[in-house]
């Protein structure tokens, strides 16, 4: 029974790297089972952290599947036999290997080096815009600390300037207030008050960055400044690149498209959005935070 304990708890998945604060720890191998542990690195040899590794075994059933720690480190505990054990992580080629674990003993591939994805190549200098049929713009919010509701925004525009050094390239949005949906009518005419959006006074909600990073692979961090009800602060885009498509859709001429995701998070005191109701137990009936979730797709003009 404590060995199946063992194993369940293993296959939870990362475990913290060897000789990080941990003198060399390593969980219990239980004697039915084996360890199998590596080091994910990207192509210029640097750890990276938050790529996915799955085991599945014989019969193609995953039996372990989990992210690499900030170290860049995967351990798992699983049943002996071959099994096959993928990685992969966002603007990376998967990388598979068969491997045999075997009782009460530890099976390390060491260190596994990711190769860049070259599909995913940066988009061409030019002026890119959004195309407002394929693109979303939602937010999240909690409701009473219990649970969370979902809008969006109908009506927007947007437009990323290419660099030829993509790192200087630049994006701009502009959102129509008036425009904010969460299915329900006497919600969405609270929201449009002064109490919140104050849409009479300030119709229109803006983004503009201000730098690009790359983190890895395909994910980004956008800076830039939003602005609502007059009040500007600084946020941050933490975006992830789909790549490149060529796409002629019914009624439209092929066009070079390319997108992305986008999440970040907005605290309503940065643009002075202070409309405060609280329950008896203290509870606010809208959070502090909103999130915000953005799906782009921007055509190459021509």
């Amino acid at each position: 029974m404590f060995a199946k304990l063992r194993r369940r708890r293993g296959n939870t998945g990362a475990a913290p790297r060897p000789g990080a604060g941990n003198a060399g720890y390593l969980p219990e191998t239980p004697l039915d089972g084996g360890v199998i542990s590596c080091q994910v690195h990207d192509e210029m040899g640097k750890l990276l952290p938050g790529a996915l590794v799955t085991i599945t075994d014989r019969l193609n059933q995953q039996i372990a599947h989990s992210e690499t720690d900030s170290y860049g480190s995967f351990l798992a505990t699983v049943q002996p036999g071959m099994h096959k054990i993928s990685i992969s992580a966002g603007g990376f080629k998967r990388k598979s290997a068969r491997i045999e674990v075997r009782v009460n003993q530890h099976t390390s591939l060491g260190g596994v080096r990711l190769e860049s994805d070259n599909s995913l190549a940066l988009p061409q200098p030019g002026v890119w815009t959004f195309d407002p049929t394929h693109t979303e713009i939602h937010f999240v919010a909690q409701h009473v600390g219990m649970s969370k509701i979902r809008g969006r925004f109908n009506a927007f525009e947007g437009q990323i300037q290419v660099a030829p050094r993509f790192e200087d390239s630049r994006i701009d949005v502009v959102i129509d207030a008036d425009s904010i949906d969460t299915g329900v009518n006497m919600r969405d005419t609270h929201l449009k008050s002064a109490d919140f959006l104050d849409v009479e006074n300030y119709p229109k909600l803006y983004f503009s960055s201000t730098k690009f990073h790359q983190v890895r692979g395909d994910r980004w961090l956008i800076d830039g400044a939003f602005t609502l009800r007059g009040s500007s602060s600084n946020v941050q885009l933490d975006t992830a690149y789909l790549g490149q498509r060529t796409w002629q859709g019914p009624g439209f001429d092929s066009d070079r498209r390319a997108a992305c995701r986008a999440t970040t998070s907005l605290r309503r005191e940065d643009y002075a959005v202070n409309w405060q109701a609280t329950l008896a137990k203290g509870i606010a009936v809208v959070g502090p935070t909103v999130e915000i979730e953005l799906g782009v797709q921007a055509v190459l003009e021509q």
